[in-house]
């Protein structure tokens, strides 16, 4: 199944409407093994930009480290609660003695944001490579808070002289208290920065303008264990965020429904990147909902497919399985609309990775034209909202 790139992420992880899609869940791992329908296609896994883990390992700030100064500027258009500009200006870049500049904080979708550079690349980087980080943190500030967001974000050197030679780059990534900082390290060639015949600094004070176009998924979902679920301890979870609250025992059967509240802010996005769910239990397992949309012999439709993905990368979670039964839903929310939900389902074995030769994605390029989707009177989209 033909899926958008997505950038790589080095440690484990990663709508606007209501986008309200529903899976459900009867599964066990002890199941027997069987190939799944063909009408579900496995989904290649992408991959480009990295996490940094010295910075969301929270290194402390040291000499070689510097914070904003008189020297450099942040200007933040503000677009809607959810999405903003931000356009970063460094003076005097070519004579920058730091090893990493952070930009001051700018608030999007109720988080703190702000740019992290490395002028000479960071420790991942190429040589003669600049490195350029998004760092998305929870203003609470508190060491044991858990929070997660999803954010489509493109970060970009801008070309004062030729706007057409400016260096962007495109990305997606579920940010949350372990995982802080996503983005590249090997951003741009630092010659082709400071050759002044390539016109990326400004005559006046040799400065560069670094900006971040950022979108914040408004999300919020619930998660129930269906009655006849043994081991069902916490019957349901409600959440307003991407963090899924703590659930006793393997879960062999539930439900799992992703509201997403500004799924119009991302139509355009979809059509080259995905939009993630938080990540739910199944089995052995943790699953999570990706939407995006693909052309199909000259149509445009809705994709979605049920991916899984750990929360914890090492040897013995690569091992863990769980063959799956599962229904994904868009949900019409019209009054008296539940008849006219889309249901799909199939089956199929989901593993940490494909090493193996299973599935660490199933679904569906085709689940339902873009054009029913979206259209006013179709009941999917309502005011912006969707779910799933």
């Amino acid at each position: 199944m033909k899926h958008p790139p997505h950038p790589k992420n080095l440690s484990s992880d990663d709508g606007a409407a209501v986008s309200s899609s529903e899976a459900v869940i009867p599964m066990t791992s002890s199941m027997a093994s069987s190939s799944q329908s063909h009408r579900v296609l496995p989904i290649e896994k992408p991959s480009v930009a990295v996490e940094d883990h010295s910075r969301d390992a929270g290194v402390a700030a040291s000499c070689v480290f510097a914070s904003t100064t008189a020297s450099e500027s942040v200007v933040v258009e503000r677009r809607s609660d959810y999405s903003a500009l931000c356009k970063w200006t460094i003076a005097n870049f070519p004579r920058i003695k730091s090893r990493a500049l952070w930009s001051k904080y700018f608030e999007v979708g109720g988080f703190d944001c702000r740019l992290l550079i490395y002028p000479k690349g960071d420790s991942q980087a190429l040589p003669g490579y600049l490195s350029i980080y998004l760092q998305i943190m929870d203003p609470r500030n508190t060491a044991s808070s858990k929070w997660d967001c999803f954010a489509s974000y493109r970060l970009a050197i801008e070309n004062p002289s030729d706007s057409s030679k400016s260096v962007h780059r495109d990305s997606w990534h579920r940010f949350s208290s372990k995982k802080k900082s996503h983005g590249w390290c090997d951003f741009a060639s630092l010659n082709s920065l400071l050759d002044p015949k390539l016109g990326f600094l400004h005559s006046s004070n040799d400065c560069i303008l670094i900006t971040a176009d950022i979108l914040i998924l408004h999300e919020s979902f619930s998660f129930s264990r269906d009655n006849y679920d043994l081991q069902s301890n916490n019957v349901s979870i409600v959440g307003g965020g991407g963090i899924m609250g703590q659930v006793g025992g393997d879960v062999l059967s539930g439900k799992f429904t992703w509201r997403v509240h500004n799924f119009s802010l991302f139509k355009e996005m979809i059509k080259a990147q995905k939009i993630m769910s938080p990540v739910f239990p199944a089995g052995e397992c943790n699953l999570r909902i990706s939407v995006y949309q693909s052309a199909v012999n000259g149509v445009e439709y809705l994709s979605m497919c049920l991916e899984s993905k750990d929360t914890e990368k090492n040897a013995l979670m690569s091992d863990k399985s769980c063959w799956c039964l599962f229904r994904m839903s868009v949900l019409n929310q019209k009054p008296g609309g539940g008849s006219n939900h889309i249901h799909r389902d199939s089956y199929g074995r989901f593993v940490a990775d494909n090493k193996g030769g299973d599935n660490t994605s199933l679904g569906w390029n085709d689940y339902m034209k873009m054009a029913d989707f979206v259209g006013p009177e179709s009941g999917f989209l309502v005011d912006g909202h969707s779910s799933f």
